[in-house]
This record gives structure tokens, C-alpha cells and sequence, in this order.
């Protein structure tokens, strides 16, 4: 009898502490990112890369600090989501902006919808995602050896708490 009691006392303590958790979480403030709200443009001059060709595979989401659906705010006080997974829609704002550059440099660019596998392939990893900062690895590879891999930060600075309201955080992402 003594450990039927137990086993309901520790039953109970999980139920308890998931509640909280559950109430606790339920304080996070959601931001909807409108689906064309991240519209990346490169600037550069690529004509250094006319005529040739790139196969733009894809976006991974490799980072600790998102979800499959959300990202948050550095301090978690808000979380922001689209209504996609949040690798395919970075994934769609980066493969349109890159398909722009390259074929305004006069570059052949495929994808997954119609690959040229003889391409030098190009994919884009996720690896950190806030509010105020955005990390990704671009990676290249030819004939199966990786020419390129570089991390690349875009930072902002944080807003001041007076500041963080609906409208301008769903502005901001």
C-alpha cells in the first residue's frame, strides 16, 4: 500500500510541475511574420559569374534556438511564426533572392524542381535565429568536395522595451 501511495505522490508532482510549465509558457506573446515580409536583396556585382551555373539545393534549420514552426525573441518573451515551417520560408525568400543576383549576373540557376546535377551545388544552413540577430552557413560543393563553407551574421540592435509592441515587432521580422 505504502508504494501505490508513492507512485500517485510523484503522478501528482509531474502534473503539478507540467502545469506550471504549461502556465509559464503560455505568457509568450506570438508575432505573425507575414509570408512577404523577408524579401532578401543581393546587391553585389556577380558578372564575374556569367555564364556559369549553380544548383541551389536547399535550407536547413540546424539551429538550438528555433522550433520547426517558431522563432523567438533573445529574451523568449515572444515568439514569431509564419505560416510555413520556418526553414521553407527562409528557404523561398533566399533561393528567390539568390535566383535574382545569379540571373541578372547571367547565371544559369536549377533547383530541386529542375536540378543540373552537374552544377556546383550551393545550400544554405540556419544556425542561429532571434529577433536581433540571423546566422547561416552557406555551403558549396563540386564534384562532392566542399569550395566554400561560410558563416555569415546579420545583426540588429535590440529595441528598447518601450518599443516592442505588436505592429512594430511584425514590421521588424
Amino acid at each position: 500500500m505504502k508504494s501505490g501511495k508513492h507512485i500517485r505522490t510523484i503522478i501528482g508532482s509531474v502534473c503539478i510541475i507540467i502545469s506550471i510549465v504549461i502556465i509559464g509558457c503560455s505568457t509568450l506573446t506570438a508575432v505573425k511574420v507575414p509570408p512577404g515580409n523577408y524579401n532578401p536583396v543581393f546587391t553585389g556585382d556577380y558578372s564575374v559569374y556569367k555564364g556559369k551555373h549553380v544548383y541551389l539545393m536547399n535550407f536547413d534549420n540546424q539551429a538550438n534556438d528555433t522550433s520547426i514552426w517558431y522563432y523567438y525573441s533573445l529574451d523568449k518573451k515572444f515568439s514569431y511564426s509564419t505560416n510555413d515551417t520556418i526553414h521553407n520560408y527562409f528557404w523561398y525568400a533566399f533561393r528567390y533572392a539568390f535566383r535574382n543576383a545569379f540571373a541578372k549576373a547571367g547565371m544559369r540557376v536549377s533547383n530541386v524542381d529542375n536540378p543540373d546535377l552537374t552544377a556546383p551545388a550551393m545550400w544554405i544552413t540556419l544556425l542561429s535565429i532571434t529577433d536581433v540577430s540571423n546566422s547561416v552557413r552557406v555551403t558549396v560543393q563540386k564534384t562532392g568536395t566542399t569550395i566554400l563553407a561560410e558563416k555569415y551574421t546579420i545583426q540588429e540592435p535590440p529595441l528598447e522595451e518601450k518599443d516592442r509592441n505588436l505592429a512594430v515587432l511584425e514590421q521588424r521580422a
